[in-house]
């Protein structure tokens, strides 16, 4: 998560603390050749002073988590701010979230003005699913921090929706949008959060109100239009994008209306469109992006190389450009030349995508050690991808056989990051796995205990208790949960089809899984697929759909056994 930060008052905290502990050590020793008169006094280890030079020394040896609980303990003992500052800086960037939140809490405590500390705050309680506590530190941000409240969920959006959970955010901003109900902005905000929360209702709705708030807002109106699109209503979407168009045609606009052409289907009009704007004076980049998507998608690799070619040259969408060249070297079987784009995406939404392919790479060609060595330097030289790169590294392990070795590697970072969520259901599904069923089940419940309405802690707990034990009933409630905050997540509605299924609700089931096949594309959700349509009778229907599965996921065991049980059946 981004949260401004004043580099040099940082440091300058960090160095007066640092000169505190030194002064401290060399108060603490005798001059050589020198016997001190009157022993030393004791110090008090609670003293603030004290906690911070433990937490300084834990600091030096990597203790992350001690360091982060004495300053914590060091600011709740001090009323000085710069203390609790250092504080919550510390936590934040060891990915210590719960005593971010405590220290920032601190902070604002001895300076309830501060809109650092507010900020710190915030996005801590988000990151914990802590709703309500979130929505507090937000609104009194969206209330002080920028010009209007308007701005301020404008300046906040990109930052929300760089938070691990979605849904957090949707549930969030839900809750900001009723403290500011005329704000085009927020419903703006919450719309987007929605759809990428798989909430399309709500997505579409919050669209129509901002619209309906901002006709004449042309963000507004592509929002609503994409929302359209992507509810099935194509010439709607269409229509209400040629309104804005109309309203305002500058470039920016005649480009967001061509891209949405491509994604309703009409390709020949959108890419005559596109290579007009390309071609056009002034910033054409972002024309120039989207027909190399297109040209990628479709398969055209020299054009999208070319394309792509010229979009680094101009300095415009670096990282993405570098992974797509990276991907279709791949694909042509380039794996020296592909490594050596994916190496140079260190930034960005595509950074772990591609240094994970190319630590796979490295694993492909017969080097396990290089692979996992690839991804905890990585980690180590951009903290901010250090947990992602630890799963990664798990995963790789767990996927070439040392399922011990996966597991052994998530104890150890959890015990270094115990609010690393997304490190815990790594675990979850490890042990699951390894049918370590009652070691899995319980690392979900502590998930759900901690974050009650998470849906993805819901719905893992929920789908492990349908399909490897007899607790249908509670497994169903648990995914219906996450249902309604989710709707239209693939995994969630493949959740819902295998319990309506255990609960012998066959045909329920089936609709079920065939909204979720619309989202995702899975063997084990082929499975479920073929297992329901068997037991309807639709014997022909299960064996095409397990055979379909079979050729797109061959290496996936579970398929070919299915095929062989029910083969001549």
């Amino acid at each position: 998560m981004y949260i401004p930060s004043m580099l040099l008052p940082k440091l300058t905290a960090r160095a007066a603390l640092s000169i505190a502990c030194a002064t401290l050590l060399l108060a603490a020793c005798t001059v050589p050749g020198h016997k001190a008169e009157t022993p030393a006094a004791k110090p008090d280890a609670s003293s603030p002073s004290a906690l911070v030079l433990s937490a300084e020394v834990a600091l030096q040896r990597g203790d992350y988590l001690e360091a982060a609980q004495a300053y914590s303990r060091a600011a709740q003992a001090s009323d000085d701010e710069s203390l609790a500052e250092q504080a919550t800086r510390v936590a934040y960037d060891h990915e210590q979230t719960r005593y971010v939140l405590a220290s920032a809490q601190r902070w604002l405590e001895i300076n309830a003005t501060s809109e650092e500390a507010q900020r710190f705050a915030a996005f801590a309680a988000l990151r914990l699913y802590r709703i309500d506590e979130a929505a507090t530190h937000f609104t009194s941000l969206l209330q002080t921090a920028y010009i209007n409240p308007q701005a301020g969920f404008l300046a906040l959006l990109p930052q929300l929706l760089d938070e691990g959970s979605r849904a957090a955010v949707a549930a969030t901003l839900a809750k900001l949008t009723e403290q500011f109900p005329n704000c085009a902005e927020g419903h703006y905000a919450l719309s987007q959060a929605a759809a990428q929360a798989d909430n399309l209702s709500l997505a579409l709705k919050e669209a129509e109100r901002a619209r309906q708030l901002a006709p004449y807002w042309g963000p507004a109106g592509f929002l609503l239009a994409r929302m359209q699109l992507a509810s099935g209503n194509s010439d709607t979407a269409l229509a209400t994008a040629r309104t804005v168009v109309e309203q305002d045609g500058r470039v920016q606009n005649r480009l967001e209306f061509a891209v949405l052409k491509l994604a309703a289907g009409q390709d020949e009009q959108a890419r005559a469109d596109l290579s007009s704007l390309a071609s056009s004076e002034g910033d054409t980049a972002g024309a120039e992006r989207a027909l190399a998507i297109s040209d990628y998608q479709v398969g055209k690799l020299d054009l999208a190389t070319q394309r792509f070619g010229r979009l680094l040259s101009s300095g415009r969408f670096v990282y993405e450009s570098l992974f797509y060249l990276g991907n279709i070297a791949e694909r042509r079987g380039n794996n020296d030349e592909a490594a050596r784009f994916y190496a140079k995406v260190v930034g960005g939404d595509y950074a772990m995508a591609a240094q994970t392919r190319a630590a796979r790479l490295k694993v492909a060609a017969g080097s396990l050690s290089d692979g996992l060595a690839l991804l905890q330097e990585f980690g180590q030289a951009h903290g901010e991808y250090m947990i992602d790169c630890i799963a990664a590294r798990a995963n790789l392990l767990a996927e070439s056989g040392d399922r011990n070795g996966a597991l052994a590697l998530l104890d150890t970072a959890l015990q270094d990051y115990p609010d690393a969520y997304s490190l815990r259901f790594a675990k979850a599904f490890l042990l699951a796995n390894m049918d370590r069923i009652r070691d899995a089940l319980a690392v979900m419940q502590g998930l759900v205990n901690d974050r009650p309405n998470d849906p993805a802690a819901l719905n893992a707990l929920g789908y492990t208790l349908v399909d490897r034990t007899h607790r249908y009933d509670e497994g169903y409630q648990l995914i219906q949960r996450a249902y309604e905050q989710t709707p239209d997540s693939g995994a969630v509605l493949d959740s819902m089809g295998w319990a309506l299924y255990r609960l012998g609700k066959k045909k329920e089931a089936l609709e079920y899984l065939e909204r979720a096949r619309l989202q995702l594309h899975d063997p084990e959700l082929e499975l479920h697929l073929g297992d329901v349509l068997w037991d309807l009778g639709r014997h022909e229907d299960a064996h095409a759909t397990w055979q379909a599965a079979a050729l797109q996921y061959p290496q996936d065991n579970d398929l070919q056994e299915r095929l062989k049980r029910f083969k001549g059946k």
